[in-house]
């Protein structure tokens, strides 16, 4: 019997999915938009529809289990999706039950920007002992944190929601039901807006054509305001830096760094914190989503 994980990450724009050994080397991998679930009227029948392939091609009792990462607000059990914002009609679903079921095989879910961290540490042979924090600017703010090697999530499971931190003063609406958070200021989606209705141009290229406009400096500014308020609570062995926003040509890195440390205090945690860019490679959410599953099957990881 092979040791195999059914792997699925379902984010706002892409879905990918795949199979991986019990070394987590990826032996099958695809992508498709995400549209196409959004579009299905019954997302547990799609999702089925899309792995049994691979079931039937490997075998069901060569899988340890199917792993989830979704771009979504889950319960602290793991088993319930409450909200995924840009997928249509994928709300308070107890997804888990529904796919052990069509599947036949047990399921893990975790949120994305938890499986993404934990792919870095893995990768990255990122050492876990004390604390490390994932800090992903995307369209939002997104972050993790891990202690001692075991992803923390909460009272609820809703933890580490760094994009929603309140600025003193800042009244505007967010998605999330409030007002005043700091991804409205920090996030891709603020870039995305000023691109589009100020400099006119492809969002991708807005670093480099007007990374020294205030307007652009000031998101960059305000993501190491967060992090640098994460880091004063928090005080972490090291800081893992991702997403769509970082991963941009011309991301000001130095001037991102510069700003957190004049944030935080002297000599500590100013002098001991570390940086660590993600490495952002396209099979990480499916890799750490089964990465995740070991852990909690307690498996080797």
């Amino acid at each position: 019997m092979e040791h195999l994980y059914l792997s699925m990450e379902i984010g706002g724009t892409n879905l990918r999915y795949g199979v991986l050994d019990g070394t987590f080397r990826v032996l099958d991998f695809k992508k498709e938009p995400s549209r196409r679930l959004s579009d299905a009227v019954d997302k547990g029948e799609y999702i089925e529809g899309l792995v049994r392939p691979y079931i039937e091609r490997y075998g069901k009792e060569n899988f340890l289990c199917m792993a989830l990462s979704l771009a979504s607000l889950m319960n602290r059990e793991r088993t319930v999706n409450y909200n995924s914002p840009n997928i249509k009609g994928f709300n308070n679903i107890s997804l888990v039950d529904i796919l052990t079921e069509r599947t036949g095989l047990p399921v893990y879910m975790e949120r994305d920007v938890n499986t993404a961290l934990l792919y870095e540490i893995w990768k990255g042979h990122i050492d876990t002992r004390g604390i490390i924090i994932g800090i992903f600017i995307g369209t939002g703010l997104g972050n993790s944190m891990c202690i001692d090697g075991k992803i923390y999530i909460g009272n609820t499971g809703s933890a580490c929601e760094l994009g929603h931190i309140p600025v003193l003063g800042f009244t505007d609406s967010c998605g999330c039901g409030k007002n005043g958070c700091i991804e409205l200021k920090a996030s891709g989606r603020t870039l995305h807006l000023l691109a589009e209705e100020k400099y006119h141009c492809p969002v991708s290229e807005i670093f480099e054509r007007y990374g020294e406009e205030k307007d652009v400096k000031d998101v960059v500014h305000a993501c190491a305001i967060a992090a640098a308020t994460e880091i004063t609570i928090l005080d972490p062995g090291c800081v893992v830096l991702g997403g769509g926003v970082v991963d941009m040509k011309g991301f000001p890195m130095e001037y991102f760094e510069q700003t957190v440390k004049e944030n935080l205090r002297i000599p500590y945690p100013r002098d001991s914190v570390r940086f660590i860019r993600a490495l952002g490679d396209p099979e990480s959410g499916i890799t750490g989503a089964a990465i995740n599953a070991a852990a909690r099957m307690g498996q080797r990881v």
